[in-house]
């Protein structure tokens, strides 16, 4: 691993600690009944220009889980007297 390596690493693991103190709380806040949510970290290194272009994006997501369960009659088959 070189020194440049080592610094875009260095600058990337900063940046998501940043963003994690910024959004911690209001993801939190979005938690569901169960307390779950989540935080997405995407780290992009730009090495086409000099300096390396470094951006870290922060995505705050609430899990929602919904369900329906129900029966669906055979249109097919003919309904039978009670």
């Amino acid at each position: 691993m070189n020194d440049l390596s080592k610094a875009e690493r260095s600058a990337a693991v900063d940046a998501v600690k940043e963003l994690l103190d910024v959004h911690f709380d209001d993801a939190e806040d979005s938690s569901d009944e169960d307390g779950k949510f989540s935080l997405g970290f995407r780290v992009t290194f730009d090495r086409s220009h000099s300096p390396t272009k470094l951006k870290v994006t922060c995505r705050v997501s609430k899990v929602t889980t919904d369900e329906i369960e129900c029966s669906v009659d055979d249109p097919g088959q003919q309904k039978l007297p009670l």
